[in-house]
């Protein structure tokens, strides 16, 4: 009976609509709940970083995937460049047979060239001889005559060098200071010329100085002078004839009508060249050059003249 009791629920228990069986079971069940929670919050915890680890695993795998095939593309790009090359090859090397193949018929054509030319041989040796022996000669007159050549050359391009020195030489001469103040200098200049026979120097001189006026009869006297000994006769007779006309009583006239009347025969005015001879013997009679006038008068007219 008290056993019975024992097990009956109290009202108080009754009330509360459990035991303390089921209460302390409840308690356990919520602390094995609170447990599992625990244990399922580390769990998904555990399963978040798993996820976030195995996502940075396929975003490496993804990387390196990329560069694999960037990698392979790359290679790629080379294989195909390669079977280029080698195709290109492949037709050089075609090409380079082609050329042997046509080397080795051209050397089979000049061994048969050759050996014609070498049957020929002799007959071209001979030949060559002879044209050597031909040029040979030949050469040896082609020698001589540039010798030859070469000499009058060289005596010609003498004779242009004087001639340019003296050309050169007499323009010099000619080319003076046309200063009215320095006549005096100038007349001497132009004395010292006419003495050593750079007549045309000395005839721009005289000239020039007859043209001032400055002791122009006298001047055109040396004027004419030195036209005669230049041989121009002509430009002499000019200077003569205006130092005649200026001054007829010199003592130099002598000479004046002289050298006239044989410049008159150098220009073959026989005339003229009598008439100066008549005149000058006539009025210069006891003169060196009227004596000479009157031995020129009583030779034959082809006598020559000093």
């Amino acid at each position: 009976m008290g056993g019975i009791l024992c097990a009956e629920p109290s009202a108080f228990e009754l009330q509360s609509g459990a035991t303390k069986q089921e209460l302390n079971t409840l308690k356990n069940s919520n602390k094995n709940l609170g447990d599992i929670l625990t244990t399922l919050k580390g769990q998904t915890d555990g399963l978040l970083q798993g996820q976030e680890g195995l996502r940075s695993l396929v975003e490496g795998q993804g990387i390196r995937l990329k560069k694999a095939i960037d990698a392979l593309s790359v290679h790629s790009d080379k294989l195909r460049a390669l079977k280029s090359t080698q195709e290109t090859q492949a037709d050089l090397i075609k090409q380079q047979a082609d050329l042997i193949n046509t080397l080795k018929a051209q050397i089979q054509t000049n061994q048969e060239t050759l050996a014609n030319f070498e049957k020929k041989n002799q007959e071209t040796q001979k030949l060559l001889e002879d044209m050597r022996a031909d040029f040979a000669t030949k050469l040896q007159k082609l020698q001589k005559s540039i010798d030859s050549q070469a000499n009058a050359n060289n005596q010609k391009l003498k004779e242009l060098v004087a001639l340019q020195s003296q050309m050169l030489r007499s323009k010099k001469e000619q080319d003076f200071n046309k200063d009215p103040a320095q006549k005096e200098a100038i007349d001497k200049e132009a004395h010292a010329l006419f003495e050593t026979k750079r007549y045309q120097g000395a005839q721009e001189r005289f000239a020039w100085l007859a043209s001032l006026p400055y002791k122009s009869a006298y001047m055109n006297y040396m004027a004419g002078e030195s036209a005669y000994f230049a041989k121009s006769y002509q430009s002499a007779i000019n200077f003569f004839k205006k130092s005649a006309m200026l001054d007829d009583k010199t003592s130099y006239m002598p000479t004046l009508l002289y050298h006239t009347a044989l410049a008159f025969k150098h220009i073959k005015n026989h005339a003229n060249y009598k008439k100066f001879l008549q005149t000058l013997s006539r009025l210069y009679p006891e003169s060196e050059q009227g004596k000479k006038a009157k031995n020129l008068l009583e030779q034959k007219p082809k006598k020559t003249l000093k």
